[in-house]
């Protein structure tokens, strides 16, 4: 969102007298500027309080929406200039109106109100707090429009938009949950969870509010498609906060759990799992995912599989194939054998064992290549050697250079 400057010339009582005039003709008035609201209007401007007349003005532009497309354009960008000519008391809440007033007001010129709201957002300076109230404008505008797609390729912004508006974190808080209840209305799940995260992520104590929203964060993940980084969720200091209460058993059950751990924790929790069958799937691709991190390079026979995710063999190749295209698994069948030979495979957790693991694996890489720079340090040596004629060549052993005849 760039920003933009409107530019019209006439001082501000002018723009006023003519913002309520072309309202006094779209309302059919007689009269000129003798008219019924023109009167009104002037009066209330040269009154004790003349500073009401902005937000006067913002409420009674709902009419504006009548006139034909680039009229409809024009007045609401004088009325933008005359909003802004406000005093800084009053800017808040006649930009509050007018953005309630073109997102409240039925219309089907839909795109021309998502022009009009990024003029205002883009004429506002880029530090203003206002833009929060404008940018809200124009997702719900946007939505409306049934046009939210064209938007999510600039939420990925929204984080640093916040910082340079300048507003708090309550009202930030209050944005990623708008934002996140829009996304899940249009079906957006994965966006829609990533906003309650950015929520979850605001709260700097432990208040009730944060416990609840940590627990409908562990189970929606449970339950959302493709989402398998729970140890991710351990970051949250709402989520650990939970330690010993059902939803972060439920938790810990993905994090570290079998299908035989799950279907025990379901049975005596049956009213937290309220999608079983999203759930058991998701259990058996983790618990697929582990038996291949414990096997790497190993053969897993399809007896195996089928044993761990409690499934008949001729199932297991359905099961591998759904493994893969999560992400989680790379691996090869044998369907010859009966075999499958993982060659990568996600850890749930990462923990102090893991670490040991890697260490070990780094320790054989470096040993392996080291015994590889040794061969190819002879293979060289000895190519040497025979290009000058069978002259005296030197050989490395175990470090040590022996010249061999």
């Amino acid at each position: 969102m760039s920003s933009n400057n409107i530019f019209i010339q006439s001082d501000i009582s002018t723009q006023i007298a003519d913002l309520a005039l072309y309202i006094s003709k779209l309302r059919k008035e007689e009269g000129g500027k003798e008219a019924s609201y023109v009167k009104q209007i002037d009066s209330l401007y040269h009154s004790d309080n003349k500073d009401n007349v902005y937000t006067q003005l913002a409420k009674d532009a709902s009419i504006l929406l009548t006139g034909n497309s680039r009229d409809v354009e024009s007045a609401f960008n004088l009325l933008i200039v005359v909003i802004l000519s406000s005093p800084s008391s009053v800017l808040p809440l006649a930009t509050q109106a007018v953005v309630e007033t073109l997102t409240k007001t039925e219309s089907n010129k839909t795109s021309l109100k998502q022009k009009i709201l990024l003029n205002l957002y883009n004429t506002l300076p880029g530090d203003s707090p206002l833009r929060y109230d404008v940018f809200v404008g124009l997702v719900e505008a946007t939505k409306q429009a049934d046009e939210l797609e064209s938007l999510y390729s600039q939420l990925e912004h929204v984080d640093t938009w916040t910082k340079q508006w300048g507003i708090d974190t309550k009202t930030q808080c209050k944005l990623y949950n708008y934002l996140s209840d829009v996304l899940s209305e249009a079906g957006e799940e994965k966006l829609a969870f990533d906003f309650i995260l950015k929520k979850l992520a605001t709260y700097s104590d432990n208040n009730e509010e944060a416990l609840t929203v940590a627990k409908q964060v562990i189970l929606q993940s449970v339950s959302m498609d493709n989402y398998f980084a729970f140890e991710d969720l351990l970051q949250y200091k709402a989520i650990q906060q939970l330690k010993g209460t059902e939803e972060y058993g439920l938790l810990d059950v993905f994090l570290n759990g079998t299908l035989g751990t799950y279907q025990s924790f379901a049975q005596s929790h049956p009213k937290l799992i309220t999608q079983p069958e999203k759930n058991v799937h998701k259990i058996r691709l983790l618990s697929l995912a582990s038996l291949g991190s414990e096997n790497l390079s190993r053969e897993l026979s399809y007896a195996e599989i089928a044993k761990t995710l409690q499934i008949p063999e001729e199932e297991v190749e359905m099961w591998v194939i759904d493994v893969i295209r999560a992400g989680l698994v790379e691996a090869k069948l044998d369907q010859l054998n009966k075999t499958v030979i993982v060659h990568r495979s996600i850890y749930r957790v990462f923990g102090k064992d893991q670490w040991k693991k890697l260490s070990t694996t780094l320790d054989a890489w470096k040993q392996n290549l080291s015994e590889i720079l040794t061969v190819v340090g002879n293979a060289k040596l000895i190519a040497g050697g025979a290009l000058q004629g069978g002259a005296a060549s030197a050989v490395i052993v175990e470090g040590d250079a022996k010249v061999v005849n």
